[in-house]
């Protein structure tokens, strides 16, 4: 079935359901219909509804995206997204395929279709699941990272395994920085003195850091309400096992909704903050870094990159020795 899906970056006038996305689907299913749903800057979306031999019908969501880095793209984002499921899987729909498209060279990730709107989450029950994600995930390797390379959005994450948070954090915002000349001497400054000072502090007195599965990505329109039970479900995942106050630094940002204390605070109650504990709003700040640079990667032109700049002005002035 073919019909006419939304405008974007990578969108397309028609939006024809290939065959290997057809393969993929349930056996003994007939598709019924395929319509747009959803918005990517990356990627050209659709919900597919399929049914059974009893009538019953089976909805799907499904991405398909275009460009050199596809493959590795929606192989990254098919294994981030079953190892969240399989992890909690009453918070992710369910992962049912990745691939390369038959009648082109697109790649796909099909996963179930859930109703739900994108209104910005209910403080409380986000932080409940989020919360309960980190405590019982557990690092297949006991390191922090991930076993493929993991997009955000169209930029590759550094996420190799590492034993150690402060070498692997370092590793992560400094690929995150790529070569800007106005911020090289601060990032030396941030990656060479206050990653080791600030985070190599939660490793004092004998204390661990543990590994937790972490979103990644996690803002309001990469998660969604079910209308109707008002449960909390979040996808579009670039997932690596990190320290879980990482997660956060997303929910500082300004250029997101949920950049409203109340939301930090709410995750908070449910997973305090790391020893030493006065310093975790300037962990939060050195976290979120990352976030507005990867952000002001994707769109050049934003305030988010004057604002790292601040951030990171911040973070050497409180703690590089100057003398």
């Amino acid at each position: 079935m073919t019909t006419s899906i939304p405008g974007g970056v990578e969108s397309c006038p028609t939006f024809v359901l290939d065959k290997a996305v057809v393969n993929v689907l349930i056996k003994g299913q007939a598709v019924v219909s395929t319509e747009p749903s959803g918005n990517s800057a990356w990627a050209s979306t659709a919900k597919i509804t399929t049914k059974n031999s009893n009538g019953i019908l089976h909805s799907y969501f499904v991405k398909i995206v275009r460009g050199e880095l596809a493959g590795p793209r929606v192989l990254g984002e098919f294994l981030c997204m079953s190892e969240l499921y399989k992890t909690m899987p009453s918070i992710v729909p369910v992962p049912r395929g990745y691939g390369k498209c038959l009648d082109s060279d697109d790649h796909f990730f099909l996963c179930d279709y859930l109703e739900m709107d994108h209104r910005t989450p209910n403080e409380a029950k986000l932080a409940a699941s989020i919360s309960e994600l980190h405590r019982t995930s557990v690092s297949p390797t006991g390191q922090f990272g991930f076993h493929v390379t993991t997009y955000d959005g169209r930029l590759p994450l550094m996420t190799n395994w590492d034993s150690n948070w402060v070498s692997f954090y370092g590793k992560l915002l400094e690929g995150a920085n790529g070569h800007w000349t106005r911020f090289d001497d601060a990032m030396k400054l941030i990656l060479d003195k206050v990653v080791p000072r600030l985070l190599g502090r939660l490793y004092e007195d004998n204390r661990t850091v543990k590994p937790c599965l972490i979103h990644g990505n996690l803002w309001e329109q990469n998660m969604g309400t079910d209308p109707r039970t008002e449960n909390i479900y979040i996808f579009d995942a670039c997932a690596y096992y990190a320290h879980h106050e990482m997660a956060i630094g997303m929910w500082r940002v300004n250029h997101h909704l949920m950049n409203a204390p109340k939301y930090r605070n709410s995750y908070f109650r449910h997973s305090r903050p790391d020893e030493p504990v006065d310093e975790y709003d300037d962990r939060n700040r050195l976290y979120s870094l990352k976030e507005r640079i990867m952000y002001s990667a994707h769109i050049p032109g934003t305030k988010a990159r004057g604002e790292a700049l601040d951030d990171m002005l911040y973070l050497v002035d409180k703690y590089v020795d100057h003398e």
